[in-house]
């Protein structure tokens, strides 16, 4: 079988330049390594799923391996991938296609961000129930890819949740059509929870239907703080045993806790948020109100009303880095560790010690109803040695916990020292086989999932 020639960067860009003109063309920044950012020869602009087809179809005929791109917040997540040709950035193809208010469903393009989906939708009165961090930016197409979630994933679930129907494009520009535009749907396996979360290495979304719901009436949240730790498991053991709803539990370290409130606060807080009608949502406060007060433990800050909860929690998300705004010079580490519900507190304690004998400034929020922390440190990369051990601490144990770290955000050079996905699980055999069938030229985003994927 004869080898294939690979295209040079002028004949790459003259051949998109055809398909796309050349306004949709543009040479990228290769001059030096970008530590946390997607870097390509060149960045093509689709602006139609027709162009998408096209370009995937041309990049399979010619070997030509591409980087989808969203709003580029996320671009540091994954391995560094295995030096990409093209950066396919979806960000001219956005906009709601359709939105059926009394079915409680929206159709956008992938490259619609979160926020300007969430205004459409807010002026009907409805949202879509995903919180990940930075939805200015954030698009959906990206945060499908990424399965990307906040903190009230624990009352609404995860994208899987709300996606029913798609278009992809696969590595071959094949067009193909998932699920339906309707709620209930049960015929068939649904190819939609396969995509989510694969990184774009098996396909681009051109198209996103999403089932959405009503905007809550009220909200209300409490802020609570103890420097004894067994007061606050006490409290969560209640919680879990209780029947109250909240739309949001998060143990919050004192350096992030402080940054939220503005005050100085010693030891962690609890952050608990609900969201339902006025009377549900003061009853389960009060509940919460007096379980504190039989604790002894105390309620920093009450916050009443739906915008000033929400605000509350985008401050909680967003610490989280954002690949877009990290300086290649700093060193930034973002962990995500998984865990049981009732081990959280116990990660937080490894984290945070761990990071304070090594004089790492830490921001930590774990979430008691998902099992899902969050750790960042930051710092010069001359603490390089002293991040390392961290993260090995943290890492290792996770793993006497039978629990999972994921690596989300780290400067290249570090990640490709790491197998940032974790140990090896039992279905990534499974998941090799499936990137094989789809996608065995390796045109989407190679090497970036788990197990080289």
């Amino acid at each position: 079988m004869p080898e294939t020639v690979k295209l040079t960067t002028e004949k790459m860009k003259h051949d998109l330049v055809g398909m796309v003109g050349s306004d949709n063309v543009a040479v990228g920044s290769v001059e030096r390594e970008r530590q946390y950012q997607l870097q390509a020869p060149l960045v093509v602009f689709p602006d139609e799923e027709r162009k998408v087809e096209q370009i995937l179809g041309w990049a399979s005929e010619n070997h030509v391996q591409i980087a989808p791109q969203g709003g580029g917040t996320k671009d540091a997540y994954g391995h560094p991938d295995d030096g990409a040709d093209v950066i396919l950035s979806l960000r001219n193809m956005s906009g709601v296609t359709q939105h059926s208010v009394g079915d409680l469903t929206v159709t956008v393009l992938p490259g619609t961000t979160l926020s300007e989906l969430q205004q459409a939708l807010g002026k009907e009165g409805q949202f879509l129930p995903l919180d990940p961090a930075w939805g200015e930016q954030s698009t959906l197409g990206g945060i499908i890819s990424a399965n990307a979630s906040g903190p009230k994933r624990a009352m609404y679930g995860s994208a899987r949740d709300y996606l029913i129907a798609s278009r992809i494009c696969y590595p071959d520009g094949t067009l193909i059509r998932t699920g339906a535009k309707v709620v209930k749907n049960v015929a068939g396996y649904d190819m939609n929870k396969l995509l989510i979360g694969s990184m774009g290495t098996l396909g681009v979304f051109t198209e996103l239907t999403f089932k959405i719901r009503p905007i809550p009436v009220y909200a209300g949240a409490l802020a609570i703080h103890s420097t004894d730790l067994l007061k606050l498991r006490r409290l969560q053991e209640m919680l879990l045993d209780s029947q109250l709803e909240p739309s949001a539990v998060e143990w919050v370290n004192s350096r992030l806790g402080s940054r939220l409130f503005g005050v100085a606060v010693k030891g962690p807080l609890l952050l608990i948020s609900f969201e339902d009608v006025e009377r549900s949502v003061q009853f389960q406060l009060n509940w919460l109100l007096n379980a504190c007060d039989s604790l002894g433990v105390t309620v920093r800050e009450q916050i009443s009303g739906y915008e000033e909860t929400q605000v509350v929690l985008s401050g909680l998300r967003e610490h989280l880095p954002n690949s877009n705004d990290i300086p290649d010079d700093k060193l930034v580490v973002s962990v995500k560790l998984l865990s049981m519900l009732a081990e959280v507190p116990a990660v937080y304690e490894v984290a945070q010690n761990a990071a304070d004998e090594r004089g790492l400034p830490l921001d930590f929020h774990g979430g008691l109803y998902t099992g899902i922390s969050r750790a960042t440190v930051q710092a010069d990369f001359g603490q390089q040695r002293e991040v390392l051990e961290w993260l090995h601490t943290v890492e290792s144990f996770l793993g006497v916990l039978n629990g999972r770290s994921v690596i989300e955000v780290a400067p290249r050079n570090i990640k490709m020292k790491l197998n940032v996905w974790g140990a090896e699980a039992e279905d990534w055999k499974l998941m090799r086989g499936i990137k094989h069938k789809i996608d065995p030229k390796r045109i989407l985003n190679p090497g970036r999932f788990v197990g080289g994927i």
